[in-house]
């Protein structure tokens, strides 16, 4: 377990030594690989929420105005106007889009939502490895469920 510790830090390390080369020390890179990381990501899920949120019917949790965006994370979670969040995850991950669906154990919360006893919600999360044609992508594939 502490081997993969270390290969973990060691490998945001050199994200933040190829982020800003003048980094000093691993410190100073994990630094710089947060800061970038940090905005890559957040220029994914811009884009992201803005599609999701161009979809008639689509419910959305959590917070949707770029304002705020500085007290989110990369990973949404939503409802389609048709279908199960599993029906949809299905049919992503049959055309190689990766979604997940359920409660992710915050099951007082689905609850609370009234979307417990439907299957929960539909949760896509964006890393620093994933692409604005990988968002693209998935907003084809929903529109193609959508439509299916």
């Amino acid at each position: 377990m502490i081997a993969g510790i270390f290969a973990a830090v060691e490998y945001i390390a050199e994200l933040g030594r190829r982020c800003d080369p003048s980094a000093k020390n691993r410190r100073e890179a994990l630094l710089a690989a947060y800061r970038s990381t940090v905005a890559y990501e957040r220029a994914l899920v811009t884009k992201l929420i803005a599609g999701l949120l161009a979809i008639p019917g689509l419910q959305f949790f959590g917070i949707t105005d770029p304002q705020r965006f500085g007290e989110r994370c990369s990973t949404v979670s939503f409802r389609l106007p048709k279908g199960t969040p599993t029906d949809a995850a299905m049919f992503l991950g049959e055309r190689g889009i990766f979604t997940w669906d359920g409660n992710f154990y915050a099951l007082n919360l689905t609850e609370r939502l009234g979307v417990e006893k439907s299957g929960g919600v539909l949760r896509i999360g964006l890393v620093h490895y994933n692409t604005a044609e990988e968002v693209d992508q998935l907003f084809r594939g929903l529109k193609d469920f959508l439509e299916s």
